[in-house]
Protein backbone atom coordinates (compact mmCIF):
# COMPACT_ATOMS: atom_id res chain seq x y z
CA UNK A 1 0.00 0.00 0.00
CA UNK A 2 1.24 3.55 -0.77
CA UNK A 3 1.10 5.56 1.72
CA UNK A 4 1.56 8.91 -0.31
CA UNK A 5 -1.62 8.33 -2.16
CA UNK A 6 -3.89 6.83 0.72
CA UNK A 7 -6.96 8.85 1.47
CA UNK A 8 -6.80 9.97 4.87
CA UNK A 9 -9.73 9.14 7.18
CA UNK A 10 -12.17 11.91 7.02
CA UNK A 11 -15.08 12.97 9.74
CA UNK A 12 -18.38 12.85 8.59
CA UNK A 13 -19.08 16.42 7.28
CA UNK A 14 -21.38 18.37 9.75
CA UNK A 15 -21.84 21.61 12.01
CA UNK A 16 -19.86 22.13 15.01
CA UNK A 17 -21.18 23.21 17.98
CA UNK A 18 -19.27 26.64 17.50
CA UNK A 19 -21.49 26.80 14.18
CA UNK A 20 -24.63 26.22 15.96
CA UNK A 21 -24.07 28.34 18.78
CA UNK A 22 -23.39 31.55 16.21
CA UNK A 23 -26.70 30.65 14.21
CA UNK A 24 -28.41 30.33 17.68
CA UNK A 25 -27.36 33.80 18.73
CA UNK A 26 -27.89 35.35 14.99
CA UNK A 27 -31.79 33.98 15.15
CA UNK A 28 -32.05 35.14 18.99
CA UNK A 29 -30.93 38.68 17.73
CA UNK A 30 -33.14 38.86 14.86
CA UNK A 31 -35.83 37.58 17.49
CA UNK A 32 -34.92 40.18 19.75
CA UNK A 33 -34.79 43.45 17.50
CA UNK A 34 -37.27 41.88 14.86
CA UNK A 35 -40.20 40.97 16.03
CA UNK A 36 -40.72 43.93 18.08
CA UNK A 37 -40.85 46.20 14.78
CA UNK A 38 -43.16 44.19 13.39
CA UNK A 39 -45.82 44.11 16.31
CA UNK A 40 -45.06 48.01 15.78
CA UNK A 41 -45.92 48.24 12.26
CA UNK A 42 -49.03 46.01 12.72
CA UNK A 43 -50.30 48.30 15.39
CA UNK A 44 -49.39 51.50 13.06
CA UNK A 45 -51.07 49.58 10.21
CA UNK A 46 -54.52 48.94 12.58
CA UNK A 47 -54.51 52.59 13.52
CA UNK A 48 -54.53 53.59 9.97
CA UNK A 49 -57.79 51.30 8.96
CA UNK A 50 -59.62 52.73 12.58
CA UNK A 51 -58.37 56.27 11.10
CA UNK A 52 -59.59 55.59 7.78
CA UNK A 53 -63.23 54.40 8.56
CA UNK A 54 -63.71 57.20 10.73
CA UNK A 55 -63.43 59.52 7.89
CA UNK A 56 -65.26 57.27 5.66
CA UNK A 57 -68.80 57.29 8.65
CA UNK A 58 -67.85 61.25 8.58
CA UNK A 59 -68.13 61.71 5.35
CA UNK A 60 -71.31 58.97 5.08
CA UNK A 61 -72.83 61.45 7.97
CA UNK A 62 -72.34 64.45 6.01
CA UNK A 63 -74.27 63.43 3.09
CA UNK A 64 -76.89 62.05 5.36
CA UNK A 65 -76.96 65.17 6.55
CA UNK A 66 -77.65 66.80 3.44
CA UNK A 67 -80.25 64.45 2.52
CA UNK A 68 -82.33 64.16 5.57
CA UNK A 69 -81.69 67.46 7.66
CA UNK A 70 -79.98 65.13 10.69
CA UNK A 71 -77.17 63.14 11.34
CA UNK A 72 -78.03 59.39 10.81
CA UNK A 73 -77.02 56.03 13.32
CA UNK A 74 -74.79 53.32 11.97
CA UNK A 75 -77.47 51.73 10.98
CA UNK A 76 -79.31 53.97 9.13
CA UNK A 77 -75.63 54.60 7.56
CA UNK A 78 -75.68 51.10 6.12
CA UNK A 79 -73.85 49.53 8.93
CA UNK A 80 -75.00 46.32 10.82
CA UNK A 81 -75.49 48.16 14.21
CA UNK A 82 -79.10 48.88 14.82
CA UNK A 83 -78.97 52.50 17.33
CA UNK A 84 -77.45 55.02 17.59
CA UNK A 85 -75.47 53.28 20.75
CA UNK A 86 -74.87 50.67 18.94
CA UNK A 87 -71.20 50.01 17.89
CA UNK A 88 -69.69 48.28 14.86
CA UNK A 89 -66.23 46.22 15.36
CA UNK A 90 -63.12 46.49 13.08
CA UNK A 91 -61.12 43.69 12.69
CA UNK A 92 -57.38 43.32 11.69
CA UNK A 93 -57.85 42.82 8.00
CA UNK A 94 -60.53 46.08 7.54
CA UNK A 95 -63.87 44.29 7.85
CA UNK A 96 -66.78 45.56 9.71
CA UNK A 97 -68.98 43.30 11.53
CA UNK A 98 -71.87 43.56 14.25
CA UNK A 99 -70.19 41.79 16.84
CA UNK A 100 -66.76 41.46 18.58
CA UNK A 101 -64.31 38.58 17.41
CA UNK A 102 -60.99 37.66 18.30
CA UNK A 103 -59.80 39.43 15.13
CA UNK A 104 -61.25 42.39 16.16
CA UNK A 105 -58.77 45.64 16.74
CA UNK A 106 -61.70 47.99 16.99
CA UNK A 107 -65.05 49.03 18.43
CA UNK A 108 -66.18 52.09 16.83
CA UNK A 109 -69.11 53.55 18.22
CA UNK A 110 -71.35 56.88 17.03
CA UNK A 111 -72.80 59.49 19.84
CA UNK A 112 -75.40 61.38 17.85
CA UNK A 113 -76.08 64.67 19.97
CA UNK A 114 -79.32 66.63 19.45
CA UNK A 115 -78.84 70.95 19.46
CA UNK A 116 -81.06 71.30 22.74
CA UNK A 117 -82.59 69.19 25.09
CA UNK A 118 -85.89 68.49 23.45
CA UNK A 119 -85.12 68.21 19.95
CA UNK A 120 -85.41 64.96 17.56
CA UNK A 121 -82.72 66.43 15.23
CA UNK A 122 -78.74 65.29 16.01
CA UNK A 123 -76.80 68.21 15.06
CA UNK A 124 -73.45 67.34 16.39
CA UNK A 125 -71.93 63.21 15.91
CA UNK A 126 -69.08 62.23 17.75
CA UNK A 127 -67.01 58.79 16.46
CA UNK A 128 -64.84 57.23 18.41
CA UNK A 129 -62.41 53.74 18.08
CA UNK A 130 -61.80 52.35 21.41
CA UNK A 131 -58.58 49.56 20.44
CA UNK A 132 -59.25 45.66 21.72
CA UNK A 133 -57.56 42.22 22.03
CA UNK A 134 -54.23 42.89 21.34
CA UNK A 135 -54.43 46.52 19.62
CA UNK A 136 -54.89 47.87 23.51
CA UNK A 137 -50.78 47.27 23.50
CA UNK A 138 -51.01 50.78 21.25
CA UNK A 139 -50.29 52.99 23.80
CA UNK A 140 -49.16 56.02 21.47
CA UNK A 141 -52.87 56.67 19.69
CA UNK A 142 -54.93 54.27 21.97
CA UNK A 143 -58.36 55.89 21.31
CA UNK A 144 -59.27 57.81 18.33
CA UNK A 145 -62.37 60.45 18.23
CA UNK A 146 -63.76 62.29 15.25
CA UNK A 147 -66.53 65.08 15.31
CA UNK A 148 -68.69 66.64 12.95
CA UNK A 149 -66.88 69.32 13.85
CA UNK A 150 -63.74 68.35 12.54
CA UNK A 151 -61.91 67.97 15.66
CA UNK A 152 -59.95 64.89 15.84
CA UNK A 153 -58.78 62.75 19.20
CA UNK A 154 -56.66 60.25 20.35
CA UNK A 155 -55.95 59.51 24.30
CA UNK A 156 -52.71 57.96 23.84
CA UNK A 157 -48.97 59.20 25.06
CA UNK A 158 -48.77 60.99 20.80
CA UNK A 159 -51.64 63.25 21.05
CA UNK A 160 -54.55 64.62 18.34
CA UNK A 161 -51.35 65.89 16.11
CA UNK A 162 -49.28 62.93 15.62
CA UNK A 163 -51.42 60.38 15.54
CA UNK A 164 -53.99 61.79 12.31
CA UNK A 165 -51.11 63.59 10.35
CA UNK A 166 -49.08 59.53 10.17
Amino acid sequence: MDFHTARPFAWPRGFTLTEILIILVIVGLLAVFGLPAVFRYSLQGNIEIARTLLKRIAVEEATWLGRHQRYGNLGELGYPAGTSSAAIYLSKDGTISGSASADAVYRVSLKLTPLSAGASDQAYFLITAQPLNRQTRDSDCATLSLASTGQVGASGTLGEADCWNR
